[in-house]
């Protein structure tokens, strides 16, 4: 199961963006990687053709592994957060910040 999820403020907590924040566009569940906002950017080298008629260099978001991407927690003094889980009593599954105990969104799941 898979705490970070689309549209989700994230920090990157290792390798050579470490201080950086962003928000998350996509998550690929079987790359274990996530895409985030202006983050990881890579040049592609396109060469010109009929679908797409101007060739160049285009930059665009790459994947970031999920291991290096930690969940920015509201009203967190570190920002940086872990995550629980809890459902309510009609049957909604709610992710929790450990650090500050605050509801991070309603999760779209539903308990059973």
């Amino acid at each position: 199961m898979q705490r970070i999820k689309k549209g989700d403020k994230v920090r990157v907590i290792s390798g050579k963006l470490k201080p950086q924040e962003g928000i998350v566009l996509l998550v690929n569940n079987k790359k274990q990687a996530a895409i985030v906002e202006g983050l990881n950017k890579v040049k592609l080298h396109r060469k010109a053709n009929a679908k797409q008629e101007k060739g160049g260099i285009t930059e665009k978001e790459a994947l970031l592994p999920l291991s290096k991407l930690a969940l920015v927690a509201p009203k967190s003094s570190t920002g940086v957060s872990r995550i629980s889980y809890r459902v309510e009593k009609d049957g909604k599954k709610l992710r929790i910040a450990k650090k500050t105990n605050v509801a991070i969104g309603a999760s779209k799941a539903k308990a059973k």
